[in-house]
């Protein structure tokens, strides 16, 4: 009894007093040295087995750089970053390094909108012309709304035209609004009713919708009467301390942390080896990156040109790119870092909160897993949805563009979630990393700063279980938090940080 009045009193003391320190804001653990077993057949046992096969994958695959992030419940357990980020200015990838998401950025859309549902703006049934300042009509069905859902489920009949979808240098110079109203209704600049819409009836068929989304991050504009990336910096990032996270380049004012991208350039040659198709794998002889898929002879090539151990391609071949953006930006355009991400998909793991910050309402989080149109799309939820991978049952989202292959998934049979970033083109090497990557994390028993009793979680629990440690005079290194080989008050002042946190 004497050990609970202890507890309170120093968790009042300590709650009052707490201080804005930077050791205290986050602890992170470097598991670099560790190397757990992996008992799962086929895959890679230990942590540095697991870098060495990154690595290698990266080489063999002319992949810059890559960030890779792993949440165990509500806890980023572990993070790595390879590579670079800039080639010629020998920028490597780290901690702050920011990738351009591509449609991983849809699910962020999403949450914006659902947050604006769950304050009872709208209900997803709902007529989106109820809402927008303009009218938005299937050309052969005008009888027929389409709702928020059909556009949540790529079920509108929302079509991309890529003729009228352009890449610009740096951020689109056509505002949001204006740009759908040209694109989506009859008097448009870029409207067309065969190539802006399938023939499809709104909610009877899917079909992947980048304008579809975009048209997602307008309404909460619209809504919320606040520009969309303004919305999203107040509302998501700001609440999840997601600072390395911007959807205009115009917003970031260090523009070497973004890693640029890359993708592979093909040469002037008749072979494999002089138009550079990658690397030669003796284990898949007939690999070829897709800057040679129109070669028939390119298996051939490879094998007699390049060789067991020679190269039909190094990092020379890769063009780099400028950074860009494109009118459609709600779709794809978000770049952050693997850490950033990692808290936004934590957020899905643990009902809707990441350390005590409260997104999503966990009902909303069921609506968003939940698969609405079973008749059309067995896999897909709003805007998030499900794939099978080696056995696995994942749930998430991937994106690909010019120099950009990105991962984010969550197997909720095991609380985990792997996030992986490249600046490169490659998402067959993306799968492989990916699969190894679940492996090691499924049979991992990470140690989370804080967690004292193992339970996955940080909270008054472990306190007494610290508060023990110190009654009984027993080290164990878990407790000791600030590192200086003794367990005492100054570590009850940084679990209660980690706590509310700080």
């Amino acid at each position: 009894m004497n050990k609970y009045i202890i507890i309170i009193l120093l968790f009042n003391s300590i709650s009052s007093q707490i201080i804005d320190n930077e050791f205290l804001k986050r602890v992170k653990q470097d598991f670099s040295d560790r190397k757990e077993f992996i008992s799962q057949i086929n895959n890679y046992r230990e942590e540095d087995e697991l870098l060495q096969f990154i690595e290698s994958t990266m080489q063999t695959h002319l992949i810059p750089g890559l960030s890779v992030s792993i949440v165990k419940n509500e806890n980023i357990v572990w993070e790595k970053n390879f590579g670079h980020a800039n080639i010629s200015e020998n920028i490597l990838v780290d901690e702050n390094t920011m990738f351009i998401l591509s449609s991983i950025s849809k699910t962020v859309t999403a949450a914006a909108l659902m947050q604006l549902f769950e304050d009872n703006f709208f209900m997803l049934d709902d007529n989106i012309n109820d809402y927008l300042p303009f009218n938005v009509n299937h050309p052969d069905f005008q009888s027929n709304p389409i709702s928020f859902k059909m556009l949540l489920s790529h079920t509108s009949g929302i079509k991309d035209n890529w003729s009228v979808m352009p890449y610009y240098d740096g951020d689109s110079t056509l505002d949001l609004g204006y740009y759908l109203q040209e694109y989506l209704t009859p008097e448009g600049e870029f409207y067309g009713s065969n190539s802006n819409f399938t023939n499809s009836m709104p909610g009877t068929n899917y079909s992947y919708s980048n304008i579809g989304v975009a048209l997602i991050g307008y309404l909460v504009e619209v809504i919320s009467n606040q520009p969309f990336n303004e919305y999203c910096n107040e509302n998501i990032f700001e609440p999840l301390e997601m600072g390395n996270s911007f959807w205009l380049l115009s917003e970031i004012e260090n523009i070497n942390q973004i890693a640029l991208p890359y993708q592979l350039s093909g040469g002037t040659g008749t072979t494999c080896f002089e138009i550079g198709c990658g690397v030669y794998n003796e284990s898949n002889s007939c690999f070829c990156d897709a800057a040679c898929v129109e070669y028939e002879d390119c298996c051939q090539d490879y094998e007699q040109i390049c060789g067991e151990n020679g190269t039909g391609s190094s990092l020379n071949n890769l063009a780099e790119y400028e950074n860009y953006g494109y009118s459609d930006y709600p779709s794809g355009q978000l770049r952050t870092s693997s850490n950033n991400l990692a808290k936004f998909m934590s957020i899905f793991i643990n009902d809707g909160i990441y350390n005590n910050v409260r997104i999503l309402e966990s009902e909303t989080i069921e609506l968003i897993k939940t698969i609405h149109y079973p008749f059309i799309n067995l896999t897909q939820g709003l805007i998030w949805y499900y794939k099978n991978q080696n056995g696995r049952t994942l749930f998430g989202h991937n994106g690909g563009d010019i120099g950009s292959s990105t991962d984010m998934f969550i197997s909720f049979s095991d609380n985990l979630g792997v996030v992986l970033l490249t600046n490169a083109n490659n998402y067959n090497a993306m799968i492989q990393i990916e699969t190894a990557i679940f492996s090691f994390a499924e049979n991992n028993n990470f140690i989370i700063p804080g967690d004292l009793n193992n339970d996955s979680t940080i909270n008054i629990l472990d306190i007494v279980q610290l508060v023990s440690f110190i009654l009984e005079n027993e080290y164990q290194e878990n407790g000791d938090l600030n590192g200086d080989e003794i367990i005492d008050i100054l570590d009850i002042v940084q679990l209660v940080n980690i706590i509310l946190g700080r």
